[in-house]
């Protein structure tokens, strides 16, 4: 039975430029999904969303293959022989627009260090092929326009330089470059973690966006935050400090109170006298310290413009059992 291409509004009919190459129906939207949003899948990602079987999986690949288009590489797990499918043709990426030819997907992984980098695509590509129906904004390009479009300031986008002067070039959502789904009425941000030790990625990026949700909430559009992981251990990890940025309770951002300002200040007098009896009333100079602290970074915050309150309106977590080590095992 020949497969059906599924329906995928954010393609907006881009897939008929990959038909017009001569490729299926099912086979363009597949491709187009593949080099927008991550350049690499795995068989069982295609074989779950297309619902077919592992002997139609193969046929496909193989034509992939044959058409010079395509290329399978062993995944990078210990003591795993399933490979993962690299779609590397710069005329498919050139069908697709003049923003998608030069676009990074076209590069494989090439190092260890980029293990990261090859299963960060492969969640990504996991999280949109899961929620197909969101209004996902395929490229860089396409999520400068939406914001800017909606009259949101260049400078409260994240974004990066590269190079050196006078050839530097700006890239914005860089580096990691992550899936977004926004229209007027809500914008879903998702972060995945290939399987990081510690959460500073996490928090880095977060800073990195907080001016461009601070704006859009304001806008009235509902923010989310769509975390993506390989294990439910992790997968619990991030639900825990997400969940965090959807609390109204003080936090970094938080503006100090009156009193708490008067605190800050006797507390701050006290610290800088350096004097016994006047640190008394604190417990000495350590206590004194452990107040003077936390008061000081939310003032330094306030000062600097964090915003204060939830960072987020709303927040979800998905597992993605098909890449967890033990399903490559």
């Amino acid at each position: 039975m020949a497969l059906k291409a599924p329906h995928v509004p954010h393609l907006n009919g881009r897939d008929a430029a990959l038909r017009e190459l001569g490729f299926r129906p099912y086979e363009a939207a597949w491709l187009a999904l593949v080099c927008l949003h991550s350049g690499v899948f795995t068989r069982t990602q295609f074989i779950d969303y297309m619902s077919t079987s592992a002997e139609n999986a193969r046929l496909f690949l193989g034509r992939l293959v044959d058409a010079g288009v395509a290329r399978e590489h062993p995944l990078p797990d210990h003591d795993t022989r399933l490979r993962y499918t690299h779609v590397f043709a710069r005329r498919l990426y050139r069908a697709l627009g003049d923003d998608i030819e030069h676009i990074r997907h076209r590069k494989k992984p090439e190092t260890p260090k980029e293990d990261d980098l090859l299963f960060r695509r492969l969640l990504s590509l996991d999280h949109v092929l899961q929620h197909p129906d969101l209004p996902w904004l395929a490229t860089e390009q396409e999520k400068v326009d939406h914001f800017t479009g909606r009259g949101i300031r260049r400078d409260l986008l994240p974004k990066r330089r590269y190079g050196r002067a006078p050839k530097r070039t700006l890239r914005y959502f860089a580096p990691l470059k992550l899936p977004i789904a926004a229209d007027h009425k809500s914008a879903t941000f998702v972060y995945v973690d290939p399987g990081l030790k510690t959460d500073s990625e996490l928090q880095k990026w977060s800073a990195q966006h907080r001016a461009l949700w601070a704006r859009l909430r304001e806008l009235g559009t509902k923010v989310r935050v769509a975390t993506v992981s390989r294990t439910v251990a992790k997968q619990g990890e991030l639900s825990r400090k997400v969940a965090a940025w959807t609390d109204s309770t003080p936090s970094p951002g938080q503006p100090l109170t009156p009193e708490e300002r008067e605190t800050l200040a006797a507390v701050t007098a006290a610290i800088h006298s350096a004097d016994p009896d006047v640190l008394e009333p604190w417990g000495g100079f350590q206590a004194a310290r452990r107040v003077f602290l936390p008061l000081r970074q939310r003032a330094d915050a306030e000062e600097s413009g964090v915003p204060s309150g939830p960072l987020i309106d709303g927040f979800s977590t998905h597992h993605a059992r098909g890449l967890a080590p033990q399903a490559l095992a």
